[in-house]
């Protein structure tokens, strides 16, 4: 019975001495670079070259000297692993779990599928997948490492993450990407836009949107900030933001409030045809016309008239560019045809950017200025 017991204590001494084993991964955090942004750039020797920004410990010492929060750390490699290993050779192991944002240069996604680029990210399980992707005008590095000390201080992949957060108040700004949102696209042969992001006069400013191609995944061009935001108000995603006309060759301008789309496609004659419905509810912001007179019900009407035919030749022009310049789909019309449609879907699925080149668009648009202010005639 003694012997009994004594092995029950020496079982469960046993037991808790696994228990006690639950940090066998624990990495000495002194000892560690927190990345916070990785640009990734192909060299004129096609070699990867990664530009990671990681942040510095900070005190309130170091805060008061105006100490800047972050380091850039430079490596360079064949594979992107290689790079990555190459950052060990003069600095600490790059730490990648609070990683936020992967900027790619324009030169590597025009000469590289972006889905192999990014493969080594998907495939490490500490990186996280909700990470933030997004498309450089020029080198992607310049965006990390351009500008004045003083303008330096504060993180420029931090500034990038804040940028996504206000499509609310501009419609110019699309919803960001995420790397494994991405990734899906890729894998299931959808062409889609990333954010793009440029470096102008040392700071990060978002520009528009890069369209990578379905099939080779690369970058075949980028569009405006304009043009993004007539896409989100094709797409019904645009949540805010103002369009700018004039009437009569006076100034005016209309603030979204609400809008809603609606998309509803047709097979007529073999080929696909989108008709788009566009209605927005918004506020006249600003009328130089001397002569206007917001009371009158006429007045407004015409007004809206004039926002109506403006919003439709943005949308022809943007469509046109995506169907013969581009010859790509990155709004996920097949999507409506795949859903609706699915016998025509499934003849032309293999080569739907030649049918989406050919396709025909009707639109029906319409504004309600539901607030004009406090001017009037």
């Amino acid at each position: 019975m003694k012997t009994m017991k004594t092995m029950m204590k020496l079982a469960a001494m046993v037991l808790m001495l696994q228990m006690l084993c639950g940090c066998w991964d624990v990495k000495d955090i002194e000892k560690l670079s927190f990345a916070r942004g990785l640009a990734i750039d192909e060299t004129d020797d096609h070699q990867y070259k990664l530009t990671y920004q990681n942040l510095l410990p900070q005190s309130e010492d170091s805060q008061a000297s105006g100490k800047p929060e972050f380091v850039n750390v430079t490596s360079y490699g064949k594979t992107i692993l290689e790079a990555v290993s190459d950052v060990s050779i003069k600095d600490p192991p790059i730490y990648s779990d609070h990683l936020k944002v992967i900027l790619l240069g324009e030169k590597l996604m025009r000469n590289q599928n972006i889905d192999q680029v990014f493969n080594h990210f998907i495939r490490d399980d500490e990186l996280r997948r909700s990470s933030y992707l997004m498309a450089a005008r020029g080198k992607a590095g310049d965006v990390f490492t351009k500008g004045s000390p003083k303008q330096q201080q504060t993180m420029p992949s931090e500034k990038l993450i804040e940028l996504t957060n206000n499509s609310g108040y501009n419609g110019k700004i699309m919803m960001p990407l995420r790397i494994g949102r991405a990734s899906i696209y890729c894998q299931n042969g959808y062409s889609f836009l990333i954010q793009a992001i440029s470096n102008q006069k040392g700071k990060a400013k978002y520009d528009g949107a890069g369209i990578i191609k379905s099939g080779s995944n690369k970058l075949v061009g980028f569009l405006s900030a304009n043009e993004i935001q007539t896409l989100t108000w094709v797409m019904g995603t645009i949540q805010g933001g103002v369009m700018p006309t004039t009437d009569k060759g006076h100034p005016i301008t209309f603030e979204i409030k609400k809008s809603k789309s609606k998309i509803k496609p047709a097979i007529e004659n073999g080929k696909p045809v989108f008709q788009i419905s566009v209605k927005t509810k918004g506020i006249l912001t600003e009328d130089q016309n001397p002569n206007e007179n917001s009371f009158r019900k006429s007045y407004l009407h015409r007004i809206e008239n004039i926002f109506e035919k403006k919003l439709e030749r943005d949308v022809k022009k943007v469509m046109d560019k995506l169907q013969h310049e581009y010859k790509s789909d990155p709004i996920f019309l097949s999507d409506y045809i795949r859903i609706q449609h699915p016998e025509y879907w499934h003849k032309v699925k293999g080569h739907w950017d030649d049918i989406f080149s050919d396709a025909d668009f009707k639109y029906d648009i319409s504004f309600k200025i539901v607030n004009f202010g406090t001017v009037g005639q």
